[in-house]
């Protein structure tokens, strides 16, 4: 799911319900560490590495090892063996087997982080910043290349294409930018939309990019990435603002809320409307996301705290809504064999699901100290990372028989 800081984007933390459940989900979903995210001043030295804490230190959501940040911005390598935070004006880069530290630190004293992004060989490392996006080889923690300049003030999101060789921005200025990573040299500059462009998304096939504005550009648009025409008119998000936009896994569909109750979908070829949207339970709907397989989506609506799984197909819903989180849902993601859902929460929480029957699985994973907004699942579903609004990354074993 691409939310507008994916704050979205997910994930769970486990507490144990008692010594009958210890060979179970709460015991199962153990707490391998704790980290920060962010660019913050403190006087506390990070810890060099993570020690794995065992499954009863998960209750109570106590954890021996701090790094303080900012919290927000994690993102996975593509192989799913390392994950990168933001933490004292850096990038950091950690183990997701052992938590410790996997890599050079990256772009320090750069200035501002605003979004940061792996390419899909994993090979680089993108990072955007006040004007310019910088390019980085996590592995010797050399620059690759220079800056990527052009973007009049903060450059608000960054992604690689499938095939790796562009890369797509946005920021406040109101444009689109695309870039040769080849060459170095930018392909073209795409406007149209009214205002600062908070989100920028390829097609699975890099075949199309997808960008929601910011402010009062309630919209989504839909470009041809070859020669950067727009796809039909511009899709209204009413009302406003876009709070969660995404392409279908085969990019046939895109998806995108706001703060009504509307979900509403398009086609991605043609820019029309593709079937029926789904109306969620409440307003507004803060995140969306759908399953590998593309049969299901999942929407989270802020006025009731409920999450809703739907059937693509059909337009309806799957099961019965979610219910538990006392706060709205930022964050979903689906596991990559899409049996299990993880939801973060303004609760503090993080909760697993099970998608056949709606019911939860395990107790909710606690230890964030406020909102929680992003969730990741690694490729082979064993491993879960949440991020929070208390300036805390935390990284979950999920048992090996429900990670497929």
């Amino acid at each position: 799911m691409t939310t507008k800081r994916d704050r979205k984007d997910t994930t769970s933390d486990s507490t144990v319900g008692g010594h009958r459940r210890r060979a179970g989900w709460a015991a199962g979903v153990a707490l391998l560490g704790l980290l920060a995210l962010g660019a913050i001043t403190t006087l506390v030295t990070p810890q060099p590495a993570l020690a794995v804490n065992s499954a009863a230190d998960a209750v109570g959501a106590r954890s021996r090892n701090v790094v303080p940040g900012s919290a927000g911005l994690v993102v996975l390598r593509p192989d799913g063996k390392v994950f990168a935070t933001v933490s004292r004006a850096a990038v950091r880069q950690w183990s997701t087997v052992t938590g410790r530290r996997s890599g050079p630190a990256l772009a320090a004293r750069s200035g501002p982080i605003n979004s940061i992004a792996y390419s899909s060989d994993g090979k680089l490392l993108a990072v955007a910043g006040d004007n310019q996006v910088t390019l980085w080889n996590p592995t010797t923690g050399q620059q690759s290349g220079a800056p990527l300049t052009g973007h009049v003030g903060p450059v608000r999101s960054v992604t690689f294409s499938s095939s790796g060789q562009l890369l797509a921005t946005a920021g406040d200025d109101g444009t689109v930018r695309l870039w040769n990573l080849i060459t170095g040299n930018l392909v073209r500059t795409i406007t149209g939309h009214t205002g600062a462009v908070r989100m920028v998304v390829f097609s699975p096939d890099a075949e199309r990019l997808a960008s929601a504005g910011a402010d009062s550009d309630n919209t989504v648009r839909l470009w041809q990435t070859s020669n950067g025409e727009p796809i039909g008119e511009a899709l209204t998000v009413s009302p406003g603002p876009v709070y969660a936009l995404s392409f279908s896994p085969n990019g046939r569909l895109v998806a995108a809320s706001g703060a009504g109750r509307i979900v509403r979908l398009w086609n991605s070829a043609t820019g029309k409307p593709a079937g029926k949207p789904l109306t969620s339970s409440s307003a507004p709907v803060y995140g969306l996301t759908f399953s590998r397989s593309g049969r299901l989506l999942a929407t989270s609506s802020g006025g009731d705290n409920a999450v809703q799984l739907w059937n693509t197909v059909t337009r309806q819903p799957a099961t019965e809504p979610l219910t538990g989180h006392a706060g709205p849902v930022r964050a979903m993601r689906f596991n990559p064999g899409g049996k299990l859902l993880a939801t973060g929460s303004d609760d503090g929480t993080v909760r697993l699901w099970d998608t056949a029957t709606g019911n939860p699985k395990g107790s909710p994973l606690t230890g964030h100290n406020g909102p929680v907004w992003a969730v990741r699942i690694s490729p082979d579903g064993k491993r879960l990372i949440t991020a929070g609004a208390d300036n805390k990354v935390r990284l979950w074993r999920i048992p090996i028989n429900n990670a497929a």
